[in-house]
């Protein structure tokens, strides 16, 4: 039988709980054994080999039955193939309109109160003369559009953003009697979220989330010094003024009054403000049930873009934070480190996927006119606009997007070991740093390979220590958390 090594789809590391295969090709992990460590080595050295002169080369360490059946296994996992591949077979076309739209984000309001230096909404929809607020026909068309596209998905999901959201909260309440009556007429449960600046927090606002069981995830930055760097309003003598103090006194009244569901902070981690433990200790002093860390998306010369140097510092943070969250896993605790939380949950299910995200794909953006459009982060991209919710999907368009964002496509993807767990990475992100949303994200292949790596000698280390954490507190423990929008 011959054999032909695909280095591209074994990644063999060390972790503290011994050394391990990454079988990149299903993102499956298996604990390295004396065999499994010289098969891979002879391979490495002579990639093309047949199985009666690897079996001979090994003969004298071990018998022929277990590197045959290492061999076989290598075999499945893509990690040999025996066949040449066939040039004929291509990436299989995907037909968009027969995935269900399970997910909308509500653009209510594209303006915001604050003036956060790092916002990628363009300034002139933020602070223009004409702000869009969404009506109620183009609200209930919306609506309609979700439960209309979403075809037998029994659960779908609203979810609203702006600018922020709450400056359009009347309008929010019209949106979730009517979308509630409409899930009782159709037998659909439906979701609701919302990611906020948190500045607009009122009793009643709460009591309407907490009535509604709305999903919160709140934009913070951390303690006053680090998050009014960046989030501040701006007042009427064009001077900047930090939001902390505001915020502050409204999630103290969310948190005693909110009940209904873990609330998440996001925070947007920029040149500046770069001390993770910290900032994750004061949020979850705060009361904030889970962090997640987003790497500020940034143009080139932005003084608060992230150069490498700035990600080492980051993921130094992330490596420390997680050693704290190891150490309380053995304890019995969990802590809310959502980007660990997120990485471990897909080590454990095997994630594997050929897209970034949901975008296009059960999830679509629509914005105050009613306009559909990728993401929430692409309102006013005329090239990734596809239709509105009153005159319908331009499918043609949207299917030619998503079947050129397929990973396969991706040529520089396809040696990375990590690829089945970044899918190729933002699609907002590749526009923002390569003008083109369907390229990779190459500036942050080296962050990702290092903390997929160090994540998975987490998860080696948890089920050595403390088995069934995973399972009882990441996979079950988060409930029903928000997963917010980055």
């Amino acid at each position: 039988m011959q054999l032909r090594f695909h280095s591209e789809n074994a990644y063999p590391m060390s972790t503290d709980s011994g050394r391990v295969l990454v079988a990149a090709k299903s993102m499956a992990l298996f604990e390295m054994d004396a065999v499994c460590e010289a098969v891979l080595h002879y391979a490495q050295i002579r990639p093309a080999c047949s199985l009666e002169q690897l079996t001979a080369a090994l003969a004298d360490r071990f018998p022929a039955e277990e590197i045959a059946e290492t061999v076989h296994e290598f075999v499945r996992l893509h990690i040999f193939e025996t066949e040449a591949p066939d040039p004929s077979v291509s990436i299989p076309e995907l037909d968009v309109e027969h995935f269900p739209v399970s997910s909308v984000v509500v653009n209510v309001a594209n303006k915001c109160n604050l003036h956060c230096t790092y916002c990628y909404e363009p300034d002139e929809a933020k602070y223009g003369p004409t702000p869009v607020q969404m009506d109620w026909p183009t609200a209930q068309a919306s609506v309609d559009f979700l439960f209309q596209k979403s075809g037998q998905s029994r659960e779908v999901n609203l979810i609203f953003f702006g600018g922020e959201a709450l400056l359009n909260f009347k309008l929010m309440r019209q949106v979730v009697a009517y979308a509630e009556q409409k899930a009782q007429t159709e037998d659909k449960a439906v979701d609701f979220s919302i990611t906020t600046n948190g500045t607009l927090l009122t009793d009643s606002v709460i009591d309407f989330f907490q009535a509604h069981r709305f999903g919160i995830t709140v934009s913070i930055d951390g303690p006053p010094d680090l998050h009014d760097k960046r989030r501040s309003f701006l007042t009427a003598g064009g001077q900047r003024k930090g939001s902390y103090q505001v915020l502050a006194p409204r999630l103290e009244r969310l948190f005693a009054r909110y009940t209904a569901r873990p609330v998440v902070a996001r925070v947007t981690v920029t040149k500046d403000a770069i001390d993770i433990v910290r900032t994750y200790e004061h949020l979850t002093g705060l009361g904030f049930f889970e962090v997640g860390f987003s790497p500020v998306t940034a143009t080139d010369g932005a003084d608060y873009g992230l150069e490498p140097a700035d990600l080492h510092e980051v993921l130094a943070g992330f490596r420390q934070l997680g050693s704290l969250y190891v150490e309380r896993a053995v304890a019995g605790s969990y802590t809310g480190f959502s980007n660990l939380s997120t990485l471990l949950t897909d080590i454990h299910v095997g994630t594997n996927k050929f897209f970034p995200c949901g975008a296009g794909l059960g999830l679509l953006d629509v914005d105050g006119n009613g306009d559909v459009y990728l993401c929430h982060r692409f309102p006013g991209s005329e090239e990734h606009h596809y239709g509105n919710v009153k005159d319908g999907l331009d499918y043609d368009r949207l299917n030619a997007f998503v079947n050129k964002a397929h990973l396969g496509n991706k040529t520089v993807c396809q040696t990375c070991w990590v690829r089945g767990l970044c899918g190729g990475g933002c699609y907002h992100e590749a526009m923002t740093q390569f003008g083109d949303a369907l390229h990779p994200n190459l500036h942050y292949c080296d962050f990702l390979r290092a903390w997929t790596e160090y994540g998975i000698g987490v998860y080696m280390e948890l089920q050595r220590k403390t088995p069934g954490f995973v399972e009882q507190y990441v996979l079950r423990g988060r409930g029903d958390a928000p997963k917010e929008l980055t």
